[in-house]
């Protein structure tokens, strides 16, 4: 195996060095598709951390690698040329600055802030450090939705009019998965912000104004101070216009954790795609409910031999930032991989909007959004 040059020019094994940032829910599919990826050969697991000393305990002896309690303990002691941020929305930018002080590639999930400032400070202190910050968008994986952006932009649709999204996510998830901090967020940022980038990089267009409407009724009984549902209308710098609907108070016997669809109609077409319906439907005698599943998002590799990789595009996502991590230690350029991934400044547009959606719902009036400055 060839050996590359690290950062400081020592050489050591070809294999990047990753830790992960947040064990919970998301987190666990994060480690377990980088640890398909270390049995492939590809990258070295080496280290997580999580606040919870269960999850380090647990996480720690299924990975088979070192757990911490402290973030800042394990980027003090550990080796790395990357980590992955999996942590509650909110506390990204503490973590992400820390790591790239150290020189360390970022694999941030979404959304990259819940402020925009915030974002800015961190995509500017990415690209001071000279590393890449990488925002786990993985929608823009999804094979549907990258045939439907090829469709526009080869002008298969036209002139893009308008379009509708929703996702919808059961009651279980801000009030069992992540009920301590729910409060902290709204379906705008949890789930909104999938589509809220996924329209702007489908179409290359960027959000001007919005208005948003909200509803607290169901979560706010249970004790949980955030938005039901949250309803945006909002119109592009191309003329297009899209609606999304969010809310994550879909019934606990509704067939699948998400219920997702995007609606595109231009001049000369239209595109409609179920994002969570893929035609696969089981039912089981021990399962409470029969379940609809989204095949294409994740498939363990059992059937292809244990040293397979994970395969999906959720899986995809965090593969492809692992290919990049090696072009870079092999010494291709950051510049030269601009426009291959979701970067910083790509993601913040998903933040801006979504800033601007709540501050649409504070003020019960359409908000307009002041074009970004990508220079």
């Amino acid at each position: 195996m060839d050996m590359h040059k690290t950062r400081d020019g020592s050489g050591r094994s070809g294999l990047a060095r990753i830790a992960v940032i947040g064990a919970g829910t998301y987190g666990t599919h994060v480690l377990d598709v980088l640890q398909s990826s270390a049995r492939a050969g590809h990258v070295e697991l080496a280290a997580l951390a999580d606040i919870r000393p269960e999850t380090v305990d647990l996480a720690s002896r299924r990975y088979g690698v070192r757990g911490y309690q402290d973030y800042r303990e394990l980027l003090a002691r550990e080796t790395l040329d990357a980590v992955a941020v999996v942590t509650p929305d909110y506390l990204h930018e503490e973590i992400v600055r820390a790591a790239v002080a150290q020189g360390l590639h970022i694999l941030c999930q979404k959304p990259l802030a819940t402020e925009s400032e915030a974002g800015r400070r961190m995509i500017e202190a990415a690209r001071s450090s000279g590393v890449m910050l990488y925002v786990d968008y993985h929608k823009r994986f999804d094979p549907a939705h990258r045939s439907l952006r090829q469709q526009i932009r080869q002008g298969r649709l036209g002139k893009i009019l308008y379009g509708d999204v929703y996702m919808e996510d059961r009651i279980e998830v801000p009030s069992v998965w992540f009920k301590k901090w729910a409060d902290h967020s709204s379906p705008a940022w949890f789930l909104g912000t999938h589509f809220y980038d996924l329209v702007s990089w489908l179409t290359d267009a960027s959000p001007i104004k919005v208005f948003a409407h909200g509803s607290k009724r169901k979560l706010a009984e249970m004790g949980l101070d955030t938005y039901d549902a949250i309803s945006a209308q909002v119109v592009y710098d191309n003329g297009a216009v899209f609606t999304f609907h969010t809310s994550w108070i879909l019934p606990d016997n509704f067939p699948s954790i998400v219920n997702q669809q995007i609606r595109v109609v231009g001049t000369d077409g239209i595109c409609e795609i179920d994002s969570q319906d893929r035609g696969m439907l089981i039912s089981l005698a021990d399962d409470r409910y029969c379940q609809v599943i989204n095949p294409f998002a994740k498939l363990s590799p059992d059937d292809l031999g244990p040293d397979a990789e994970m395969t999906g595009y959720t899986c995809e996502s965090i593969l492809h930032f692992v290919r990049l991590l090696d072009r870079l230690r092999s010494g291709q350029a950051l510049d030269a991989l601009r426009g291959f991934y979701p970067d910083g400044v790509s993601a913040l547009t998903a933040t801006i909007l979504c800033e601007a959606v709540h501050m649409s719902l504070a003020s019960e009036t359409i908000v307009m959004i002041q074009p970004q400055q990508t220079s």
